[in-house]
């Protein structure tokens, strides 16, 4: 979830990253994920009250919960915050790009009924204010990233309360997969994160940093396309880091950024993603066998 010491401590760990692609990007939305984790904190509400049988079908990977039954977004709610989101962002960035994104306006593209696919299908609606806004500068950059990160204020709660409910369910899975896509908005997951736990070994997880949801997977499985061909899969990563890890799949060829957490305290996906750009972009430059 977004916790503010978590991302300040992450934060100021990666602070002396020695790709400066990193430490850029670190500087610039290091304030927007801190106001983020305030909102988040200050705009707490009830998760919606799904079904066991929503909650089983979400963990099998069936139908993702928001799809069955979403929280209410407030229209003026949701632009104060992005409002407050982009104005944290902005500080952080050069006059043009800041000039670019001060321009923008969010309201085109969250009224009510925007807001409610956005509540039940977030990729869905990401792909409409895409749509809506072709050619505006920095759409990539940083107007989708304040959208994307003010919605996340919005289903956070509703999401951790998904995930503490899925989790036993799947934790001793033995003859279903668990589910590639986010069982609470079914996005993509972001990152994987394998961790020592007291009772379980070393325990592999998806993040969403859509809605924020985590769950369980297994260690040795693409979170792409779910092989579980070990032949298929393989690490590489930075010899001077262990931690940061590509889990490589030649069976449909992506590279799903995996981080290997010595800290508990610091790991957080959205700094993670970060961090892990500068090595999924020199991977992408590299000649493949």
């Amino acid at each position: 979830m977004l916790n503010a010491k978590k991302i300040e401590k992450a934060v100021t760990h990666y602070a002396s990253h020695k790709d400066e692609s990193v430490r850029a990007n670190l500087r610039a939305f290091a304030p927007a994920l801190l106001k983020a984790a305030e909102l988040r904190a200050r705009l707490d509400r009830p998760a919606p009250e799904w079904s066991d049988q929503e909650i089983k079908s979400a963990a099998l990977g069936r139908a993702s919960l928001l799809s069955a039954r979403a929280p209410e977004i407030d229209p003026g709610q949701f632009l104060e915050a992005a409002g407050e989101i982009a104005a944290a962002l902005r500080g952080g960035l050069g006059p043009q790009e800041s000039g670019a994104l001060e321009a923008v306006d969010f309201s085109a593209y969250a009224d009510a009924s925007a807001l409610q696919l956005a509540a039940r299908d977030p990729m869905a609606w990401l792909a409409e204010v895409e749509e809506k806004a072709a050619g505006l500068p920095a759409l990539d950059s940083y107007v989708l990233p304040v959208l994307g990160l003010t919605l996340r204020v919005f289903l956070e709660a509703a999401a951790d309360a998904a995930s503490r409910r899925i989790d036993p369910l799947i934790r001793d899975y033995a003859h279903h997969n668990r589910p590639l896509r986010c069982p609470v908005c079914g996005s993509e997951a972001a990152v994987a994160c394998v961790a020592e736990t007291q009772s379980n070994g070393s325990v592999k997880r998806l993040y969403c940093t859509c809605c924020g949801a985590d769950w369980l997977f297994e260690r040795i499985r693409c979170a792409h396309c779910g092989t579980q061909v070990v032949s298929d899969l393989s690490y590489v990563h930075d010899e001077a880091d262990e931690e940061h890890r590509l889990h490589l799949c030649r069976h449909c060829g992506s590279a799903f950024p995996t981080v290997f957490s010595k800290d508990s305290e610091r790991f957080t996906p959205e700094v993670e993603e970060i961090v892990m750009s500068g090595l999924e972009a020199f991977y992408a430059g590299q000649p493949r066998r």
